[in-house]
């Protein structure tokens, strides 16, 4: 009896155990033809596929989920450039909840950001959109205004697993007027305020959720 207990109870513990691996997701809202919207929820294992052009060359650049642990995001990336770049990020979630700065250019190897963010849009600069203005310092650059302009919606069609679907996104710009010369569109939603595209003078753009 005592041997079955034990077996029981160990069975209940991987049980919870797999709960608890699974409830990490991010939302996506996907706006249909019709003006309605549904959610997909991105999961752990999940590869955001980016297209980057930069310098002359064209590449992939690959996000692969990770649970995140104790940080607010977790993820391993690769490159299809000519250095078949890797690493792994982790993002805190002071980093994430109030970072302004923002790392753009990787190396490879370990990364573990405590004060800036990446691939996301931090809490306070999201936060700071309904004031239509907020301030982003992008790597070592000097902190400039970016502003959400009057037309600010964006509907990005992304492949997500295999099916072409619109995101819901908005623009911001750094100028008010959107007339600027470095636009970044973020995903609509702030529980998951991922970067759909970025022109900065080079470009990157999610294509494909895998």
């Amino acid at each position: 009896m005592k041997k079955q207990f034990i077996l029981f109870v160990s069975v209940m513990l991987l049980a919870f155990s797999g709960i608890a691996q699974s409830t990490f997701t991010l939302p996506l809202i996907i706006k249909n033809d019709d003006g309605s919207s549904e959610f997909y929820d991105l999961k752990k294992g999940d590869k955001l596929v980016y297209q980057v052009k930069a310098g002359g060359s064209e590449y992939e650049f690959i996000v692969t989920l990770n649970e995140p642990g104790k940080n607010a995001l977790d993820f391993n990336y690769e490159m299809t450039n000519s250095n078949n770049t890797s690493g792994h990020i982790t993002i805190s979630d002071e980093a994430k909840g109030n970072a302004t700065r923002y790392v753009n250019y990787f190396r490879g190897g370990e990364l573990n950001l405590t004060d800036a963010c990446t691939v996301w849009l931090s809490g306070k600069n999201f936060s700071d959109m309904p004031n239509k203005k907020t301030v982003m310092q992008l790597d070592n650059n000097a902190p400039e205004t970016f502003y959400r302009p009057e037309k600010d919606e964006v509907s990005p069609v992304v492949k997500v697993k295999g099916e072409d679907k619109k995101l819901e996104g908005f623009i911001i710009n750094n100028a008010a007027d959107g007339t600027g010369k470095k636009t970044i569109w973020v995903h609509g939603i702030s529980s998951n305020s991922l970067i759909l595209k970025m022109d900065l003078g080079w470009s990157i753009v999610l294509k494909e959720i895998r």
